[in-house]
């Protein structure tokens, strides 16, 4: 008797959490025209950069290429966007940014050109500190 009240409860809590995300979407997202056009600036500078769009939601999009994907999600009152692959000379990569709902597409590339610029740079002076770490002298 006591597991079906349980079950109950955390299936109304669940329900309940579910539906404020949905209204809480329609309006920050849906409004706007979805995430392609309220996040069109960024998606834009992605596909610039050689990814293609793989899938669309109401609150997430991912883009994809032959050795990243990026993810867009709407969570709560924030995007979360998460790069995950493999680039040449600095291996692989796993990097998640929140931004406010409200922050500038524009400074949220600006983030990522200054994460990869800092990127490059620690690979220079890694490489300055000993130029042969990456021959293996076996």
């Amino acid at each position: 008797m006591w597991w079906i009240i349980g079950i109950t409860v955390v299936g109304l809590i669940i329900y309940i959490i579910n539906k404020d995300h949905k209204e809480h979407v329609q309006a920050h997202i849906s409004n706007f025209g979805g995430m392609m056009e309220k996040y069109k600036t960024l998606i834009e500078y992605l596909k610039s950069g050689g990814l293609c769009i793989k899938k669309v939601t109401q609150d997430c999009v991912v883009l994809s290429s032959k050795s990243m994907i990026w993810t867009l999600d709407y969570v709560g009152v924030n995007l979360e966007v998460r790069m995950k692959g493999y680039m040449p000379l600095l291996g692989n990569i796993n990097k998640k940014w929140i931004f406010p709902d409200d922050y500038p597409q524009e400074k949220m590339i600006e983030e990522f050109e200054n994460y990869f610029n800092w990127q490059i740079e620690q690979l220079k002076k890694g490489a300055q500190n000993n130029p042969y770490e990456h021959l293996n002298n076996e």
